[in-house]
C-alpha cells in the first residue's frame, strides 16, 4: 500500500473512530511506560539491598547503566561491562534501520549483549550463593529475584571471579 493510499483511505475515517483508537493507543502506551518504570525501580529497590550486603552504596542500583558496571564489579570484573555496553548502544542506535548489514549488525550486537547479561547475573546469583538457575531467573524476573536476593538470607560471598583466581593459584 502506498502512502497516497493510506493517506486517502484515513482522510475517508470517521474522525471518532480515529480519536477513539488514538485514546486507546495513548492508555496502551501509558501503562505499558508504567509498567516499566516499576520494573526498574522495583529492581533497583532490590538491587539497592544486594549492593549493600557487598559493600556497595545502595543508591548506585538506582542509576541506569552505572547500576550495571557495579553488578560488573561486584560479581565478575568491570572489564566486561565496556563490550556488554557497547552492544546495547550499538543494539539502540542501530535496530531503527531498514538496510540489512545494520540489522545483522543489531543482531550479533544483542546477542553479545544478552549472552554477557546472562553470564553477569549467573555471576550474582552464585556471589549470593546461588546456583546457576537463580541467575537465569535473575536475568528474566529481575524485580522479584532481585528483591528475594536483597531482602532475604542470601549472604554476600564474594566475586566469584576472585575466588575461582585464588583455587587457580
Amino acid at each position: 500500500m502506498s502512502n497516497s493510499t493510506f493517506l486517502n483511505e484515513l482522510a475517508a475515517m470517521d474522525p471518532t473512530e480515529l480519536a477513539l483508537g488514538a485514546g486507546l493507543i495513548g492508555i496502551i502506551l501509558t501503562l505499558m511506560l508504567i509498567g516499566a518504570v516499576l520494573w526498574y525501580f522495583i529492581s533497583a529497590i532490590g538491587y539497592y539491598k544486594m549492593y549493600q550486603k557487598a559493600g556497595e552504596k545502595g543508591w548506585k542500583a538506582f542509576i541506569p547503566y552505572y547500576k550495571d558496571y557495579i553488578r560488573f564489579k561486584i560479581a565478575w570484573e568491570p572489564k566486561y561491562f565496556w563490550p556488554f555496553l557497547v552492544g546495547l548502544v550499538v543494539m539502540q542506535v542501530l535496530s531503527s534501520s531498514e538496510e540489512i548489514v545494520p540489522l545483522l549488525i543489531c543482531l550479533v550486537a544483542a546477542i553479545v549483549a544478552v549472552t554477557i547479561g546472562i553470564k553477569l547475573d549467573i555471576r550474582i546469583a552464585k556471589s549470593f550463593g546461588k546456583s546457576t538457575g537463580w541467575g537465569v531467573l535473575l536475568f528474566f524476573f529481575s524485580f522479584i529475584v532481585s528483591l528475594i536476593l536483597g531482602f532475604g538470607k542470601a549472604e554476600y560471598i564474594g566475586n566469584t571471579t576472585e575466588n575461582e583466581k585464588e583455587k587457580e593459584l
